[in-house]
């Protein structure tokens, strides 16, 4: 009557001249790096999966049986030019938009091909046809058309603009139809 019941403890002996004799406890390592090993008093020599979760969802956790657990960063490349990828350690992998504009409202609107990335848009035409404005064009803003001023500085020219010739000027016909006065323009 030596066994204590506890397989922990071992099996234990009886030898007839000292009596009961303690059991060696069993070696419980399963040579496997991936487990935990323990012993219960019931059963005996236990193991249970080592849980190699680092809850950093940047990473995928593995095991090896040799070497135990290991973590490897997580590639967050969607493969898309106009997504910028970044990883969240609480969420995962994220994706956000690629900005192409580069606000100058003279290079045209930008574009994104997914795989060639950010291209520069068309130059706007500002050309509206109409000699009688002078197109330019302003980075905030665009195309921006001022009226062109048609002044010659002659008081006896009458300076106008036309749409396709541009500015003209024709003489201040100064005949008051009075035929005692010579009538000019200075």
């Amino acid at each position: 009557g030596c066994d204590d019941g506890l397989a922990c403890n071992g099996v234990e002996t009886c030898d007839a001249e000292t009596g009961c004799l303690e059991g060696a406890a069993p070696v419980c390592d399963d040579g496997d790096a991936c487990t935990v090993d323990s012993c219960d008093d019931a059963t005996g020599c236990m193991t249970t999966p080592l849980d190699c979760e680092d809850g950093d969802a940047c990473t995928t956790d593995s095991c090896d049986s040799v070497t135990g657990c290991a973590s490897e960063e997580l590639v967050c490349d969607d493969g898309d030019a106009c997504t910028v990828d970044s990883c969240d350690s609480a969420s995962g992998c994220t994706t956000e938009p690629v900005n192409c504009d580069d606000g100058d409202a003279c290079n045209g609107v930008e574009t994104c091909d997914a795989t060639d990335g950010c291209s520069a848009g068309d130059v706007p035409d500002c050309d509206d046809g109409d000699a009688c404005t002078t197109d330019t064009c302003e980075s905030d803003s665009g195309c921006v058309q001022t009226p062109v001023v048609c002044d010659d500085g002659d008081p006896c020219t009458t300076d106008s603009c036309d749409a396709d010739e541009g500015c003209t000027s024709a003489a201040i016909v100064c005949d008051d139809e009075d035929p005692c006065t010579s009538d000019s323009c200075d």
